[in-house]
């Protein structure tokens, strides 16, 4: 229940476990492709990345409108570390399935570490056994290690290369993958330098600089091993000989110049610090990391192995791709592949924010500073939009800037404001740090609110939100999206709260943050005028929330018709066809439903629910653990444990047939929010936290821990629920209708 296994040798499943067996640690990443096949397989994606470090590429327009950005980051494929070719008495290892036996791959989620390994057969008859292990160091985050064992009677030979020649994925045909702009870096130098290879590369138009440092630990059994460097035109070949048994460890170190301000100074001291430590030695530092993750992170879950052991994937494949500096955040693949380009999205604050403002509140700080970060560049988006004021953050970017060039659903989508302004106020409800507020987080909130003043209108009494997209991408550039306007209430309201409470704590550093970016009271004011009298549509007729103002005046999609090759529909069908019906690639109402439920009548809610799933073809990853969720507070269990599933499987399963370009991450936590916000009924409001636990068919029950207001809680749930206070304070925790004070262990009867 630790550990993805495989034993896979088909082509279709070698490039899906590229994405599955992925390492990394948040900085850099590593899919992974067989470190000894180089050729021969025919579909690879041969790729390793470093978290926020990007090239500026060229957006071209046929027609192209003021305020269309006209550059985009894109994250570059870097220098390939991966390649080791194995020789034995001078034969060429050739990774082919007739010569294999006893084939395995493992993603152990414990160790950290990725390994695989089977007995080779030569031409000649004779046998070789072979194993790989590769890790990404938790503690020290510019490292990447690679061990390689290889036991056969005779002279093996490893060369093992730093390859320069590297070029992005590309996919014409499918607009979730880049197509065009493949050549991001070119190289600098390559030179060695007391035994140790060195790669120096740049970004092409960004001129971003990049180190590489190679340092190779020979091991064999008979005696000492010969290390030779080749330097060629765009590689450098080190080869390692030895007989009968042959340990090859290298530490790849990696700087960037976005974070170092001598790269070459920084790479060798971290390489200093490492040299001559053993593989084993730094697992044994991944495992103590992991195990202080795991013991705050793990969902643990009762009488279920496959379910248990999909959970602990996506949380183990999240902390691998999440960022952990200013510099950097979650894209919508992680470090596992090139889908988007590298981009983060709303994806962060939406989903997977949410699983880590539970147990992992460090994480979720670095991930909202790096929104902080990027502040300035949301400020300049605002004016390019025409805005007189505030922040208008980007849909798609890594440095900060729009790289969205589909507008209608891209830029349109005004609700990331509302969504990244969510996620610090959800990182206050949990732990009311004013100072934080101070310095991160009232500044973005306040510089986001003031563009709902800025597109909003007041008609009949009410503040309409006019020409904007939902989280939806199959209805564009609509009037009073619900989403849309439920969030951005929620937004303004916060900000009139905020500042309340924040000159309050501290009167004097208030007014200079309200001094530096001339936020006044009356400013306020309007904003919470407008948040009271937010428009949010309504159909007396059907008694659901409606999804825009137009939407349920359209025409069903004739979903009969329509075949089952033709989804998703984005990739058959004229964006304009789509947008004239009523038709939804992923939860939109039903979503913001599920974050502000507090904004709708609880049976309205419910009729909106059973009318919009009937019309989504959850064509979008982010969908199905959104409707399971809710389903959940429905009591429709049975359908709750399906959308469960199918998020679960969406990966590991390759359902939706693109799991090759990337893991998807929102996807990944969402599962994982299936049991928190689903099953358990979790939710975090002003009032403070509760509970409303069911379990499904198929599971025995769940265990989670929460952290809330320095006090960390565990909670599990079988024919009981049981909350166990396990370090701070005393918590209320309301379960079901009744309010509990959580000192030390309550016990409560299951409803359901």
């Amino acid at each position: 229940m630790w550990q993805l296994k495989s034993n896979d040798l088909s082509a279709k499943g070698l490039l899906l476990e590229e994405s599955l067996f992925s390492i990394g640690n948040g900085y850099i990443g590593v899919r992974g492709c067989l470190d000894e096949a180089t050729s021969g397989i025919k579909d690879t994606i041969r790729g390793s990345y470093i978290n926020g470090y990007y090239d500026i590429v060229p957006i071209l327009y046929g027609e192209k409108a003021y305020g269309f950005p006209t550059v985009q980051d894109k994250q570059p494929r870097i220098m390939d570390t991966q390649t080791s070719l194995i020789f034995l008495d001078g034969e060429q290892l050739v990774f082919e399935a007739s010569r294999l036996k006893d084939y395995y791959r493992v993603l152990d989620f414990k160790k950290g570490v990725s390994e695989r390994g089977y007995i080779y057969t030569t031409d000649s008859g004779r046998e070789a056994k072979v194993s790989f292990r590769r890790l990404a160091s938790f503690t020290a985050q510019n490292l990447l290690c690679y061990s390689i064992d290889v036991e056969y009677k005779g002279e093996i030979e490893i060369i093992s290369y730093i390859d320069s020649e590297v070029s992005n994925h590309s996919d014409s045909d499918d607009p979730r993958v880049a197509a065009g702009n493949e050549k991001l870096l070119m190289l600098k130098k390559l030179y060695v330098q007391d035994n140790k290879a060195f790669c120096e590369m740049e970004t092409i138009a960004s001129k971003i600089p990049l180190l590489t440092v190679v340092d190779y630990m020979g091991e064999c059994k008979d005696g000492g091993c010969k290390i030779e460097h080749v330097i060629e035109e765009q590689r450098i070949a080190t080869s390692i000989k030895g007989n009968n048994l042959l340990s090859v460890q290298k530490n790849c170190i990696f700087m960037d110049g976005i974070r170092a301000e001598s790269i070459y100074i920084s790479a060798l001291e971290l390489q200093s610090k490492y040299q001559g430590i053993s593989f084993n030695q730094i697992m044994k530092e991944q495992e103590m990391y992991l195990r202080q993750f795991w013991s705050s992170s793990d969902i643990e879950i009762f009488g279920n192995e496959g379910i248990q052991k999909a959970i602990r994937f996506q949380l183990f494949q999240l902390l691998q791709s999440v960022g952990k500096d200013v510099h950097s955040n979650i894209s919508a693949k992680g470090l596992s592949g090139e889908g988007y380009e590298g981009h983060y999205f709303w994806d962060t604050e939406i989903y997977v924010l949410p699983l880590l403002q539970l147990t992992q509140p460090k994480l979720a700080q670095k991930l909202l500073l790096y929104r902080r970060h990027i502040l300035p560049q949301a400020r300049n988006r605002a004016k390019e939009l025409g805005h007189s004021r505030g922040a208008a953050y980007p849909w798609r970017t890594i440095s900060g800037i729009e790289c969205s060039s589909y507008f209608p659903a891209g830029t349109a989508q005004y609700h990331i404001n509302a969504d990244i302004a969510y996620g610090f106020i959800q990182y206050h409800l949990y732990h009311r740090d004013n100072d934080f507020m101070l310095e991160a987080g009232a500044e973005v909130i306040f510089e986001t609110a003031r563009i709902w003043l800025e597109i909003g209108h007041w008609h009949k009494g009410a503040y309409h939100i006019d020409d904007v997209t939902g989280p939806d991408e199959y209805t564009a550039i609509v009037n009073n999206n619900y989403y849309t306007n439920a969030m951005a209430k929620y937004h303004m309201y916060w900000a009139g709260k905020l500042y309340d409470e924040l000159m309050s704590y501290d009167n004097a550093r208030f007014k200079k943050l309200c001094s530096r970016i001339s936020l006044t009271e009356k400013e306020i004011d309007e904003m919470r005028h407008a948040s009271e009298f937010m428009y949010l549509p309504y159909d007396e007729e059907l008694g659901i929330y409606a999804q825009d103002d137009s939407f349920l005046k359209k025409a069903v999609w004739d979903f009969e018709g329509t075949k089952e090759n033709q989804y998703p529909l984005l990739l058959h069908f004229h964006p304009l066809t789509i947008y004239r019906y009523q038709v939804l690639k992923q939860a939109d109402t039903v979503l913001a439903h599920f974050l502000l439920e507090d904004y709708a009548e609880p049976e309205a809610m419910k009729k909106s629910f059973d009318y919009y799933e009937k019309i989504t073809t959850h064509d979008s990853s982010l969908s199905s653990c959104i409707y399971g969720i809710m389903a959940c507070r429905y009591g429709y269990i049975d359908k709750a444990k399906d959308f469960f599933m199918e998020s679960l499987q969406l990966d590991l399963g390759d359902t939706h047939g693109n799991t090759k370009d990337g893991l998807h991450m929102a996807n990944l936590a969402g599962s994982c929010l299936g049991v928190i916000y689903g099953f358990a009924g979790f939710r975090v409001k002003e009032a403070g936290i509760s509970l409303s636990p069911i379990v499904p068919k198929g599971m025995d029950g769940y265990g989670i821990k929460v952290h809330y207001r320095g006090s960390w809680l565990e909670v599990a749930v079988q024919e009981q629920v049981s909350i166990k206070l396990l370090q701070g304070g005393p918590v209320k925790v309301k379960v079901y209708d009744y309010e509990y004070l959580i000192e030390d262990t309550v016990t409560i009867e299951r409803k359901q």
